[in-house]
């Protein structure tokens, strides 16, 4: 079991199944409306918490009924919430438009109560973890916690999903990114982050920008055609897993839990793509972000097939 720290977001999902995207200014027929547990963060937590390590999670949560049912669930799951506080205020919601034929979807973000800088944090303990998972939307408290390891603790090792720092479209994104142990996003967010137009030119800046950073490994994922991982001296493509999606939603999270478990075993890229590629395609298999979240044993039953 690794001990791993999760510093970021906690949120209530709303899915509305839809037969089909509507075009603008068309419409869509909504068979059925689901409630579950969500945010980047506590999906990966409660992704890694079913892979039987033992995770903290520091985040903020509304002072809401909803805050209290989040809080019960993460609980339930066996995640240490001591360092989850609440604020005055909702909790952060997202309503999610669902394909249900493709299980491809769409994210309405509605921002209630977040963590951010000045909000008290036990750097100590959270930093004394084999991983720590950076994912918050405040751009100052990102910057904060990414420059502490040179300065306090150099052994740390964090891992960075880019989405929220792509999408804030931070001015010094690129060297906040490269402050990481190991980075994780799409091919999309990666041409935003470097400013570039083709995915294929990725690899060779990344490696470009590396020597000097303390970015060890960046991993692209690209849904059912897997991912790739470059290191300083390697690049690699891992496959997907084939499975039959009924909701993405969430899939992301759940392949940087996959890194996450993989980086505390120190395990060499290959293996931990490949690892992360299956926990991100076993949690497809059903509708919400954690309910398909498998266990260490799903996941090796799967490698093994």
């Amino acid at each position: 079991m690794a001990r791993i720290a999760a510093i970021g977001l906690i949120e209530h999902d709303t899915l509305l199944h839809l037969d089909r995207f509507p075009a603008s200014g068309n419409s869509a027929r909504i068979s059925e409306i689901t409630q579950s547990p969500g945010g980047a963060t506590a999906n990966t937590a409660v992704a890694l918490s079913r892979l039987g390590e033992s995770v903290t999670l520091r985040a903020v949560i509304g002072n809401d009924e909803i805050g209290d049912g989040l809080l019960g669930h993460l609980a339930g799951e066996g995640i240490d919430c001591g360092m989850i506080t609440r604020a005055e205020g909702p909790t952060s919601t997202s309503t999610i438009l669902l394909e249900t034929e493709t299980g491809e979807r769409t994210i309405l973000w509605h921002e209630g109560a977040t963590i951010q800088k000045g909000d008290q944090f036990d750097i100590a303990e959270l930093f004394s973890h084999d991983v720590v998972i950076l994912d918050m939307v405040d751009e100052p408290l990102r910057r904060f916690l990414t420059d502490l390891p040179a300065h306090t603790r150099p052994d740390v090792r964090l891992l960075g999903p880019i989405t929220h720092l792509v999408d804030n479209a931070e001015p010094d994104a690129v060297e906040i990114a490269f402050r990481f142990d190991t980075i994780v996003g799409a091919g999309r967010q990666f041409l935003q982050l470097l400013g570039l137009e083709r995915v294929e030119e990725i690899d060779s800046n990344v490696q470009r920008l590396m020597p000097g950073a303390n970015l060890r490994a960046a991993i692209v994922t690209n849904g059912a055609q897997g991912c790739r991982w470059i290191t300083r001296d390697e690049r690699g493509t891992t496959p997907s897993f084939e499975v039959d999606a009924v909701d993405t939603t969430g899939a992301g999270d759940a392949f940087a839990a996959g890194i996450a478990w993989s980086m505390a075993r120190r395990l060499p890229w290959h293996d931990a793509t490949r690892f992360a590629n299956a926990v991100a395609a076993l949690s497809t298999r059903s509708v919400g972000a954690q309910a398909a979240l498998p266990a260490l044993s799903e996941v090796e039953q799967r490698l093994d097939e």
